[in-house]
């Protein structure tokens, strides 16, 4: 959560350089991201939405753990009840604007779009033209699914077409985008937030407390 600014709203790009400089990780550090989104009930979301981030400022070699520090443990992997502290490092992004959706791309009707939140989300508004697929649906065990079971949810799309993924805030969209890249689809991550904040106040749809829900996650 250092990263953000508020719920679904990164800090600016040196910012957030600065802040994995501190913690001792340069752009040309090999880096395993994990963890789990445990108020979303477990799952990788926490980890596949800093991978999102990290590719976005152009770190080429990052990659995401297969299963949670649990499943490490169980396969005999070390562990440790303590975190590792790294002499600071100078860390130079190189923004990567193709890993995000703006709201013009998402408007102009040149791409696939996917709502990743719950069907009873979807149910009370949702970006015009999209296609409910939960992130739930990716997941096996708080796993990213198998190849065979990703090509089965993603045969309604057409893999020549870009694809757009949203959530309320991105982060639990970031399983359904990441599982995209994982399977060779030209995908892009994007907010519902963002959506509603371009809409005339008149025509915002709303959620059923009466105002757009900015902490989802």
């Amino acid at each position: 959560m250092e990263f953000f600014l508020q719920p679904g709203i990164l800090k600016q790009a040196d910012e957030v350089a600065s802040i994995l400089g501190e913690a001792g990780i340069s752009r040309e550090d090999s880096v395993v991201i994990y963890g789990e989104c445990l108020p979303c009930g477990g799952g990788p979301s926490v980890a596949t939405y800093v991978y999102w981030m990290m590719k976005s400022l152009g770190h080429e070699k990052a990659k995401v753990l297969d299963g949670t520090a649990e499943d490490w443990a169980t396969a005999g992997g070390a562990t440790s009840g303590s975190a590792e502290v790294l002499p600071r490092k100078e860390y130079i992004p190189l923004v990567n604007s193709n890993y995000t959706a703006t709201f013009d791309l998402v408007k102009s009707g040149q791409v696939q779009i996917i709502d990743a939140r719950t069907p009873p989300e979807f149910a009370m508004g949702t970006i015009p033209g999209s296609i409910s697929m939960p992130y739930e649906s990716v997941l096996a065990d708080k796993k990213i699914t198998g190849e065979d079971r990703l090509d089965m949810v993603f045969m309604v799309l057409n893999k020549n077409q870009p694809v757009v993924v949203f959530t309320n805030t991105g982060m639990k969209g970031s399983v359904v985008w990441f599982a995209l890249e994982m399977m060779g689809y030209d995908a892009r991550l994007y907010s519902y937030q963002d959506w509603m904040a371009n809409q005339q106040p008149d025509l915002r749809e709303v959620d059923g407390s009466g105002g757009l829900n900015e902490t989802a996650i």
